[in-house]
């Protein structure tokens, strides 16, 4: 249609929603690691409950919208984003060995578009079934792995219900990062990525509708049950509340970014001022890097301090929001003028990610030129 703005056709333009949401889940793990408080009303426990979730829906949007660029077809899209996978899990193992007080999510990530990559080709209603079926995986299996030990008349040899009970853990039944969970709100980031790209920029405000009643869902299913005295929920707890509720609130973050980004508000901002907002999103991996670095050295230099302090808070999303945004406003120009290095726009980890996969993959040369659009802002910069 021809009020579509760039950023609501896929290709070259990034989404600066999508970037926006990536940015929310930086702040959210920042807070997740180091804030000592809950803040008034624990409103930042909510850090603990969203984050990890909130990063496994955007694997989902970025593998639809990369599987929906020029020339990202076929065993060209598999193989580039089995590379940047490898690469990810790579960079997780290596901040494994770091001295951070941090439980690193980039395995379980890299791991999650490995998943992602048949399941972009399915089509809408193919894609539904599946986020059911790992709906029902993910409410299902962690409770199945707690009274499997013991709950089940398995007549089976021990080495056998070993390896049973194994597998289950590793799919979902146990652990902080459960696959099961993680690949339902990659699932919902599909389908959320695939409907939002179909809306008119008129119904901004349905989304934002959408996106508060997500909100309700993950405060009836996390808040309400512990203030009521019904029941507790606990992050990383693996129960349907948990499971269903920090789902909902990740597709809630996607959505209310969509819609800012669509309202008069969001239009209104200049296009300079909304790419610097989405800085700190196109560079989430350096800026997660980063994090652990600063911890590593902090616990290092200081083994028996806990590192959750407001100041290790300020300096760490001060850092990571400044970093970014100083990389792009040096780099953004000189890539307009230096074609080879619009690749490391978005932050250094990506630079290094793509020039991987250039190497090992190179990109068709349609792809190539469509792929200058993201060294610009694909923001609207006038209501149509």
């Amino acid at each position: 249609m021809s009020g579509d703005s760039a950023t609501e056709r896929s290709g070259g333009s990034r989404l600066l929603f999508v970037d926006w949401a990536r940015g929310a889940a930086y702040v959210l793990m920042v807070i997740a690691h180091v804030a000592p408080g809950d803040g008034p009303a624990r409103v930042l426990l909510v850090s603990e409950f969203l984050t990890a979730p909130l990063f496994a829906l955007l694997i989902g949007v970025g593998a639809q919208l990369s599987w929906s660029t020029p020339g990202e077809h076929g065993w060209r899209y598999v193989l580039r984003e089995a590379v940047r996978a490898v690469l990810v899990i790579a960079l997780g193992l290596l901040l494994m060995r770091s001295a951070a007080s941090v439980l690193i999510v980039l395995v379980h990530l890299g791991v999650l578009m490995l998943l992602c990559l048949p399941l972009v080709r399915l089509r809408t209603r193919a894609l539904m079934v599946a986020g059911g079926f790992s709906l029902v995986l993910a409410v299902a299996l962690p409770g199945i792995y707690r009274v499997l030990p013991s709950g089940l008349d398995l007549d089976w040899s021990p080495p056998a219900h070993h390896a049973l009970t194994t597998v289950l853990g590793l799919v979902g039944g146990a652990g902080a990062y459960r696959l099961t969970g993680l690949l339902l709100c990659a699932l919902l980031g599909m389908l959320a990525i695939r409907a939002v790209q179909r809306a008119p920029m008129a119904l901004w405000w349905r989304g934002a509708l959408v996106s508060a009643g997500a909100f309700a869902v993950m405060l009836a299913l996390l808040v309400a049950p512990n203030l009521l005295g019904l029941y507790e929920v606990h992050a990383y707890d693996g129960t349907p509340s948990e499971q269903i509720g920090v789902a909902s609130g990740a597709l809630g973050v996607l959505l209310a970014m969509w819609a800012l980004e669509r309202s008069p508000l969001g239009r209104a901002l200049p296009s300079s001022v909304a790419q610097l907002l989405a800085a700190p999103g196109q560079a989430a991996l350096t800026l997660y890097a980063l994090q652990i670095l600063v911890l590593h050295v902090y616990q290092v230099n200081n083994p028996l301090v806990r590192d959750d302090h407001w100041w290790m808070l300020a300096l760490l999303i001060a850092l990571g929001v400044g970093f970014a945004m100083m990389w792009q406003a040096v780099l953004a120009p000189l890539a307009r003028r230096i074609p080879s290095a619009r690749p490391w726009v978005r932050g250094p980890l990506e630079g290094l990610i793509r020039g991987v996969q250039d190497l090992l993959m190179p990109r068709p040369v349609e792809a190539l030129s469509s792929a200058g659009g993201e060294t610009t802002s694909s923001h609207r910069t006038g209501a149509r």
